[in-house]
């Protein structure tokens, strides 16, 4: 990580323990892809929407664990499109920095015909300050590209109370999607929506990760962006343990907030 001042080290640790991510300086520090395996970059994004089934991988920290992540979005796109579907996470919480030599990662993305990759933990600043380097990021997009998989960003939802993150981080996903060309799922501003249209649903279980209810709009938006179908059209779900009439009010959410923000230019 670069330490942009020596008496920050300690403000630097402290922040980074989070899952949301970090501080550091505005200054962008060396490349850290320089000595790996090249890949192509700016690819197209493969459209992987029509395809007779779904092989889906999750890349990324606790986030992507929170209230089985995986299986939620397996069981909407087999409710909603009927065709067989994998949905799992790769090993560890890491930063997706940190993946880059970790002897994981990339042997899990090479090791199957995955027809979509969720990435999850790019390194942020949680006061909005200062930036970390994004290469890491659109190192494995261009990778993900490589293997005919579609890359799909995943910007973290904002904390508890903090109204301006949401499409912060939103934003700076698809500032990585201008450079390397990827799907990003309006995580954010779908947050926002439903945390005004539904206040007195807990969307957090801690303050930082998603309850079963915000897990659910996650889903909902990577389901839309995976099969193509509309979340809307989606019906209830009662093995997910979240009420009938807020499923309903989420899937309208998640619907209008991929109709208002571009999640994919094929």
């Amino acid at each position: 990580m670069h330490q942009f001042y020596k008496n920050s080290i300690g403000l630097v640790s402290l922040l980074l323990a989070g899952c949301s991510g970090g501080n550091t300086s505005d200054e962008r520090t060396p490349s850290t892809v320089d000595n790996l395996p090249p890949v192509t970059g700016n690819l197209i994004i493969p459209d992987n929407r029509y395809l007779d089934g779904y092989q889906v991988l999750l890349v990324g920290n606790s986030h992507v664990t929170a209230n089985d992540l995986a299986q939620v979005l397996r069981g909407m796109l087999v409710k909603g499109t009927g065709k067989p579907v994998t949905s799992v996470v790769a090993p560890g919480w890491r930063y997706l920095d940190e993946r880059l030599t970790d002897g994981v990662t990339r042997s899990t993305l090479q090791g199957n015909d995955w027809s979509h990759v969720i990435w999850q933990a790019q390194k942020y600043s949680t006061t909005g300050l200062y930036s970390y380097p994004t290469d890491a990021s659109e190192h494995w997009i261009a990778s993900s590209k490589q293997l005919g998989a579609t890359p799909i960003l995943f910007p973290e939802h904002p904390r508890q109370g903090n109204v301006e993150e949401g499409m912060r981080v939103y934003l700076l996903h698809k500032g990585i999607a201008s450079r390397e060309a990827s799907c990003v799922a309006p995580v954010g501003p779908a947050w926002d929506a439903a945390i005004a249209a539904m206040p007195q649903v807990a969307m957090h279980s801690d303050g930082n990760h998603a309850s079963i209810e915000g897990t659910f709009l996650t889903a909902l938006l990577f389901y839309q962006v995976i099969s193509g179908e509309v979340s809307e059209s989606l019906p209830y779900m009662p093995e997910i343990k979240v009420a009938e009439q807020h499923q309903a009010v989420l899937r309208q959410i998640a619907s209008e907030a991929i109709q208002q923000y571009s999640d994919c230019e094929y």
